[in-house]
């Protein structure tokens, strides 16, 4: 198959072009349209919406067509539908009916697949080994809760003191964060589709996913979610690592897979340790206190209640669903999340290639989702990627 035209290369099509009828209803499908529902809702004169339905478009409204597809502006000037395979990831989520992963997580799971390798064979061609705790506890026989909890308070040096000294629960998420990514492993966290501001990933959906590698393992974090959620998620998704386990998840009580209670009842325990939390509970009404003590949302306190049988079950669900409200997302800076949604070691490490000449500007911008002169500027320390 010849390579389809870029949008450099086609941009200069001014007057219409007729285009593969097939390719074009293809795409209109994908937007959610017809092609004579999208030629209606572009074109104002009714000579020009018979024009766009014949499969005649400028090279403008080509454009408009691939964004609302959400595929690659070249792909319509093709003569059959391309056949995109499209990444799969394990759906170990566990709430009844949950939403089907949309467009949008596939086109994030991607774009992270896509650091992941990167990185893989930047580590593989500077000589580094295998993490030996990815993996640790593979073996179903291994998996027991007390060992995993110490063995990652261990590897990952954490203690009491990281939420004793974080101001709030989004200093204590950065330095939980930066214990991980210390270690080796890449934590992204963003509430969007790669650049896109105005694609809000959904918290209804997922709440992060973890992608397993023995040098270059990844968590990623949705960051729709509120702050003390994320950090739950944080510690879940680092269990997964320790498992060697690959897959997207939501957050539920009682969890029907052996593997999430496991991951749940991990980052319980990491973030609220059942000796401590025994001794500073009194009655439901200590909800919001030991929420504010641990840096940890007021669910996971009511989990670790209920867990420990100090709470029944119609007192979660009430908590669980005044919780349900999502975190409105804010208008970030880009300058300053661009490290957070790309890992920050994995910024530092693309920075620095690029700079160094090892990798070409505009691949190392592809990978951070953001314009060549930005790496410019990351590289010029206007950024604290530490």
């Amino acid at each position: 198959m010849e390579p389809a035209p870029t949008l450099a290369t086609a941009a200069t099509t001014v007057e219409p072009v007729t285009l593969s009828r097939e390719v074009l209803d293809w795409a209109a499908d994908k937007a959610g349209y017809t092609l004579q529902s999208f030629a209606d809702s572009i074109a104002k004169r009714d000579a020009d919406r018979q024009r766009i339905a014949a499969g005649q478009l400028t090279s403008a409204q080509v454009a408009k067509l691939a964004k609302k597809a959400k595929v690659p502006f070249g792909y319509l000037f093709l003569e059959k539908p391309p056949e995109i395979k499209q990444a799969t990831i394990p759906d170990l989520r566990q709430v009844q009916n949950a939403v089907p992963l949309s467009d949008d997580f596939y086109e994030v799971l991607e774009d992270v697949m896509a650091k992941q390798q990167w990185y893989a064979e930047y580590l593989s061609e500077s000589g580094e080994r295998a993490l030996p705790f990815v993996g640790r506890f593979a073996s179903v026989a291994s998996r027991k809760v007390p060992a995993i909890v110490a063995d990652m308070r261990q590897v990952m040096k954490l203690s009491d003191e990281d939420r004793r000294t974080s101001a709030d629960a989004t200093a204590y998420f950065s330095k939980l964060s930066a214990k991980a990514e210390a270690v080796g492993i890449l934590v992204i966290k963003t509430s969007f589709v790669k650049a896109a501001t105005k694609r809000a990933l959904s918290e209804k959906e997922f709440r992060g996913f973890a992608l397993s590698h023995p040098t270059a393992p990844v968590v990623f974090v949705n960051g729709r979610d509120a702050e003390v959620a994320a950090i739950f998620t944080l510690m879940h998704e680092l269990a997964h690592i320790w498992l060697g386990i690959t897959g997207v998840t939501d957050l539920t009580a009682k969890p029907a897979s052996n593997v999430e209670r496991i991951c749940n009842a991990v980052a319980g325990e990491l973030l609220v340790p059942s000796a401590d939390f025994a001794g500073r509970w009194n009655s439901p009404e200590d909800l919001q206190r030991l929420a504010s003590y641990y840096r940890v949302s007021k669910l996971v306190i009511a989990r670790r209640a209920l867990d420990s049988g100090y709470v029944d079950q119609d007192f979660y669900d009430e908590v669980a669903n005044a919780a349900r409200a999502p975190k409105k997302p804010g208008k970030p800076t880009a300058l300053l999340t661009i490290p957070v949604r790309n890992s920050k070691r994995f910024t530092r490490t693309v920075v620095a290639e690029a700079m160094s000449g090892q990798t070409l500007l505009r691949e190392a911008a592809s990978l951070l989702n953001v314009r060549p002169d930005t790496v410019v500027a990351l590289a010029k320390g206007r950024v604290k990627n530490g």
